[in-house]
């Protein structure tokens, strides 16, 4: 696996979750990372090893279903049973993390096993691993959240990528509007090109996205703008640190096509995944940025709806946060409405 040169790393440890999020030296977020709660039923990270027990084989996939510890379920190809039964523990790593209705994959593992946090398998990723020399900015890791979630990016020299998911692959469209160029159509499309070619790789790996993507490029494109493309977005995943990637020549209708191995469970995916509680913990988040900018002020949580659920279905941990975090100054009360705020008392 390539390692990515040790970028700026900023966290914020908010009521719930700890976030962080990993800066190039340019300025701009190429990589993030959340952990909810204590731990508790924590999901497979990329990279961890464990013992798993082998639940039951699927031939017609060659493969087999495994329970990790925590009874997260993931899937191991197999080329032959090899002698295993059902019932046998094996030691594995996690090549590809669970994402939305699909199941964390892992392979077999020959060595020791490690004691690592979530936080310190996701600095593994880096040559320098950068966990002892974090820095806390809760409004930079904010921004790159932000921009992970966004449909659509401003381009370095004007324009917009629209990004765009689908079960099967992940679509970049290019809008000119508000894009200023000079010299030629097919220089200034070639710039286009490539801004937006850089733009979807970092993108990808902001997001933690995977599988096939697609890139509408602009034309006009000759076989040598073809080539500097399909270069540019090979080159460019591998300066972020992803491996195994496989770029073609934008085809004869402009589209640069690329297959990316999934690795991690895409950000969209983790606030999907339970919405309530995500929307509890983005309420806990604001509710520490007015605590901090007023020190002298309490506050009430008001919940309502799925999110008062969240808060009762976690409400040891929640509670063990907010005392945390706030010492006293916020309490929760039930919403008579399904709207949920924060309110000063």
């Amino acid at each position: 696996m390539s390692s990515l040169a040790a970028p700026t790393v900023f966290t914020h440890h908010a009521p719930g979750e700890t976030r962080a999020a990993a800066f190039a030296a340019n300025g701009q977020p190429i990589k993030l990372f959340c952990a909810r709660w204590s731990g508790s039923g924590e999901r497979a990270r990329y990279g961890d090893v464990s013992n798993a027990r082998l639940r039951s084989f699927v031939d017609d996939l060659q493969g087999a279903f495994l329970v990790l510890p925590s009874g997260e379920e993931a899937f191991l190809r197999l080329k032959s049973r090899d002698g295993l039964t059902e019932g046998a523990l094996l030691r594995v790593i996690v090549r590809s993390e669970a994402r939305f209705e699909k199941l964390a994959r892992v392979a077999r593992f020959q060595g020791s096993m490690f004691d690592r946090s979530p936080f310190e398998l996701w600095c593994d990723q880096f040559s320098d691993n950068p966990k002892d020399s974090v820095r806390e900015d809760p409004e930079k890791v904010a921004v790159a959240f932000d921009e992970a979630l966004a449909p659509s990016i401003t381009l370095p020299n004007g324009g917009r990528l629209h990004i765009e998911r689908t079960r099967a692959l992940t679509t970049f469209d290019i809008d000119t509007a508000g894009r200023k160029g000079r010299g030629s159509a097919g220089a200034r499309a070639l710039a286009t090109n490539r801004e937006a070619t850089l733009e979807m790789a970092r993108q990808v790996s902001l997001r933690g996205l995977g599988g096939n993507l697609v890139l509408d490029c602009l034309s006009p494109l000759n076989a040598e703008a073809r080539q500097q493309l399909q270069s540019a977005a090979q080159s460019t995943f591998k300066q972020l640190g992803i491996d195994g990637v496989k770029a073609l020549k934008p085809s004869p209708i402009g589209l640069l096509e690329v297959s990316v191995p999934w690795r991690y469970m895409p950000i969209e995916d983790q606030i999907n995944q339970n919405p309530a509680e995500a929307e509890l913990l983005a309420l806990l988040r604001e509710g520490q940025r007015e605590a901090n900018a007023s020190p002298m002020q309490f506050f009430e949580l008001c919940l309502g709806g799925a999110t008062w659920q969240a808060y009762l279905s976690r409400r040891a941990d929640a509670d063990a946060a907010i005392e945390k975090h706030f010492n006293g100054r916020l309490t929760v009360s039930e919403s008579p409405g399904p709207e949920s705020r924060i309110v000063k008392r």
